[in-house]
């Protein structure tokens, strides 16, 4: 029962919740997950009074709610297979995406046929909703006025243009605006800009709608391409790019064009590069960098990259290809060993790598060009203000190992000028005016005063760390443990150390401490609800998200006016996802527990007497279903730790439970969570308590070098503890973990016999080899995870040998009496199949219990369904066998033939 939301939901509702108290519970089984709900996504209106959601099902059709807050479940208005709902920001409209169910959008997709999206616009003061057919997105003007529907491209169209209506909400009236390649509303919704390509192109260009006269301007028209809408921040000027071709070159290059004081008499600003003597040779203005306006409307900021040329055909050209004696060229890739990124790098890249552009500018009011980054500052990025950019240099430091060393540049956007201002760094950021640069260093922090010219330690004389000391992971320069977000006049930012928040005075005067979380190991951190706004405001109170480091429990808490920090709620409960309406003190949060269904609730300022907003997984009341708990143990290093225990459904607490234990890293902090069963995961928490298990998730910490003694010294002592309580039978113990979860399964289990039955997912099982493998999905040597991350081995292996082998399950495996499961990927981008397949072959030299899963064309977690459920069931299975002695399947005790394998057997293999 969860008691904290009785008050809100309706009398029936409330009879039937009680009476499920008197009914017969029942167990939890795989038939009855696909009723369990979850909620995707929200949105509150700028005022606090409607709220709208998303619900997922485990299996079947979600929809959207949106709902008056403070209203019963019969306020709710549900809208099967919509999302991406959006209020109005004058409170008086909702728009949402209407879909198609999961069923039909299967067949559409084999058909290669598109979905097309209806749109839904519920008026919230009737509630009554029209429908608009085949809308792909839509758009709220800033006041609420207007909308904007943009419809799909014609089939076959090779125009970006399609047709866009703008809807006058006050009035009730329809306009459409034909072949609308973008569009975009300016601050104030004054005005409606337009870009437009048309299929026959005579009609394209840039028209601009004024939406209290409806006076059409046509600010240019010509055949080519308009590109990159770009409204300034106070909505005074506008500017987007028109292509240009030169049959010289390849590809394609820009004009900009530029309306300043469009709100009174545009003034027309062309920007052509043939016609600025700085601008570089045979360069040109690309579109993959978006246009942006300084705050002054007086510069644009664009892109620039070199421009091929074409080559031209000679007679002996044309003759080879006309002989077709020739053989294609080479597809050979050259591994050079000065390469910075390697070749899987670049490839993973190579999207990236064809549109790198320099940061350049354009001043307007002097006509005149500046360009800000170079093939040495290839990374730039603007200061607050938009006086300077920020330019790293990485060449001196190529090619990187451990960290991504640079040297620091300040270029003034106006003379071009650069200066180093850091060397052998990493990276930096600006202040919400441009005033300063700020940066941690040397277990400080610091900034840098651009107007100056000069740095300033302004931590130094705290007495606490800011260096986050608790991460070990083989870095050199140890990173913060974080920071907030500065003031808005630049005066003062936020940082943390272990715990708590402070306030640093950027000039150096004045440091002050915000809350008090040391003592108790509470820790503070800002919530920010707007990422997008410019600083915190003079008067704008503070809010912080708290955890207990020990007791798992959470909450919120903000300072006074007067700079006092308050708690607001606290509680043993999982609080997340606070968020604030625009222009109104009201708030959302979201709560879950081990036995309570996460939901939202409303509160006001106070944060008294929330209001429960949504009601997910009332079906839980019908069934068995466990609560967690603490436990706290000490490692063999004497270092107290702690770890999530979730108790078997129906728990009697004169009997014994076998156990799994899942492992990764640190754990603990999932107390408190909620865990929804499903089919389709190995490691479903609640899947295993409903079926009679104890589930322990014990904190992993590590020393440098020995990553796998490490788990073994964490895990070995907290599961023996749990023995000790006499809650667990010692002969049913089970241990699981996916990735670095199943590397140290399958390293622990060569360590100790305490484990009656192992699964591990995709393994790192050959430490030297895997060292020397590559990180596929991101084209990354996997030294760099080895040598700065998780891998813990701060030096190569060849300076560590006996420790890499040591740690290495597949050096250990010999004497190995835990029967170990393991599933790969034929595809893993993340660990190679080939630490599979050595494991494999070690295990099968060795005849030692071992079953590996394969599954084609599988990636690092499998993606299918019917494989997930494939082998969720398999490990199910596996654990029932060896922890509770139910009989074996065949794939268990004989394997599976190629040919017996279902997807064989379905396609008639013989």
């Amino acid at each position: 029962m969860r008691l904290i939301k009785l008050s809100t939901f309706t009398l029936v509702l409330s009879l039937l919740t009680i009476s499920s108290l008197f009914a017969q519970k029942q167990k939890l089984t795989p038939d009855d997950y696909d009723q369990w709900q979850s909620i995707r996504s929200t949105e509150l209106s700028a005022n606090g009074e409607w709220f709208g959601y998303n619900i997922n099902l485990v299996d079947g059709d979600g929809w959207l709610t949106i709902k008056k807050v403070g209203t019963d479940s019969t306020g709710d208005h549900k809208y099967m297979h919509a999302e991406r709902l959006e209020f109005s920001q004058d409170n008086q409209w909702a728009a949402f995406q209407i879909g198609v169910s999961e069923n039909k959008k299967e067949k559409l997709e084999k058909q290669d046929k598109q979905v097309r999206l209806k749109l839904g616009l519920m008026n919230l003061s009737t509630t009554e909703v029209d429908t608009f057919k085949n809308i792909s997105s839509y758009t709220f003007s800033d006041n609420g006025h207007y909308l904007a529907m943009k419809k799909y491209q014609a089939e076959q169209s090779k125009a970006e243009g399609t047709d866009l209506i703008l809807r006058n909400l006050q009035e009730g009236t329809n306009q459409l605006i034909g072949n609308v390649s973008e569009y975009a509303f300016n601050d104030g919704s004054t005005k409606l800009a337009v870009l437009l390509d048309a299929h026959t192109t005579l009609g394209n260009g840039a028209h601009l709608y004024d939406l209290s006269t409806g006076r059409i301007t046509v600010l240019d028209s010509d055949t080519t391409t308009y590109k990159s809408l770009e409204w300034s921040e106070d909505g005074t000027a506008l500017a987007f790019l028109k292509e240009k071709e030169d049959s010289d070159f390849k590809n394609i290059t820009h004009q900009i064009l530029a309306f300043k004081n469009i709100h009174k008499s545009p003034e027309k600003n062309i920007f052509n590069h043939h016609n600025i003597n700085n601008f570089p040779d045979e360069y040109r203005i690309v579109d993959y960098r978006n246009l942006k306006w300084s705050e002054d409307t007086k510069t644009l900021f664009f892109g620039i990259m070199e421009w091929e040329k074409k080559e031209k055909e000679t007679k002996a050209d044309s003759t080879k290809k006309d002989s077709g004696g020739d053989l294609d060229p080479s597809n050979v890739e050259v591994w050079h060993w000065k390469d910075d990124n390697i070749q899987a790098k670049q490839e993973v890249l190579v999207g990236q790598m064809k549109q790198e552009n320099h940061l350049a500018a354009w001043h307007l009011d002097e006509n005149t060009f500046v360009q800000i980054g170079n093939e040495m500052l290839e990374e730039t990025f603007l200061t607050g203000n938009q006086q300077y950019a920020v330019g790293y240099n990485p060449k001196p430091y190529e090619p990187t190992f451990e960290e991504e060393w640079k040297d620091v540049y300040l270029v003034d956007v106006t003379s071009g000028e650069s200066k180093k201002i850091l060397e052998k760094h990493e990276y930096i950021r600006n202040s919400p005016d441009g005033k300063y640069l700020q940066y941690f260093k040397d277990q400080n922090w610091w900034v840098y005063n651009i107007e100056k010219g000069k740095h300033i330690n302004l931590t130094k004389n705290i007495n606490t760390r800011f260096q986050n000391f608790t991460n070990v992971n083989g870095r050199k320069n140890r990173r913060p443990f974080g920071r907030g977000e500065w003031a808005e006049d630049d005066r003062w930012f936020i940082v943390y150390d272990q715990y708590d928040a402070y306030k640093i005075w950027a000039d150096g005067s004045k440091t002050e401490k915000l809350t008090s979380g040391t003592q108790d190991k509470i820790r503070y951190r800002q919530v920010r609800f707007d990422y997008d706004n410019k600083g915190i405001a003079k008067d704008e109170t503070i809010y912080f998200s708290m955890y207990g480091d020990e007791s798992k429990d959470r909450g919120y808490a903000r300072t006074s006016k007067a700079g006092q920090t308050h708690t607001l709620v606290y509680e043993p409960k999982m609080y997340n996802r606070l968020t604030k309406a625009d222009s109104t003190e009201h708030y959302i949060y979201q709560v879950q527990s081990a036995t309570d269904s996460p939901d939202f609730f409303h509160v006001d300022y106070d944060f008294a007497d929330p209001v429960a907003l949504t009601y997910t997984n009332p079906q839980q009341d019908n069934y068995y279903w466990a609560d967690d708990e603490v436990v706290t143990f000490t490692n063999a290093n004497g270092e107290q730790l702690e770890g999530r225990l979730l108790y078997p459904a129906n728990y009697d607490p004169d009997k014994k439970y076998p156990m799994i234990t899942y492992i990764y890293e640190e754990r603990s902090q999932t107390t408190h969570q909620y865990s929804i069963p499903t089919k389709r995961n190995p490691y479903n928490f609640r899947r295993f308590s409903s079926e009679g298990y104890f589930v322990f998730q014990p904190d992993i910490t590590y020393e440098l070098s020995n990553p796998g003694i490490s788990a073994v010294e964490s895990v070995v002592p907290a599961v023996e503890k749990m023995i000790d309580t006499g809650m667990v039978n010692k002969d049913q113990i089970g241990l699981t973990g996916h990735s670095w979860g199943a590397y140290q399964t399958t390293f622990i289990i060569t360590q100790t016999n305490l484990f009656n039955s192992a699964v591990a997912g995709a393994p790192l099982t050959n430490m030297i080899s895997m060292y020397n493998s590559v990180y596929w999905n991101s084209g990354t040597p996997d030294a760099n995870i080895f040598e700065v991350s998780q891998g813990r081995f701060p030096d190569p292996w060849w300076k560590d040998w006996d420790n890499f082998v040591e740690n290495s399950p597949i050096f250990q495996m010999e004497g190995v009496s835990t029967p170990l499961l393991v599933e790969f990927g034929t595809q893993d981008g993340a660990v190679d199949f080939n630490q599979g397949v050595e494991l494999y072959n070690t295990m099968r030299r060795m005849q030692n219990p071992f079953v590996m899963l394969v599954y084609e064309g599988e990636n690092h977690g499998l993606a299918r369904e019917e494989n997930q459920i494939d082998y969720a069931n398999r490990a199910f299975q596996w654990h029932e066998h060896y922890l509770l002695g139910k009989e074996a399947p065949e794939w268990i005790t004989d394997g599976l033939p190629y040919l017996q394998r279902p997807a064989m057997k379905d396609n008639g293999a013989k």
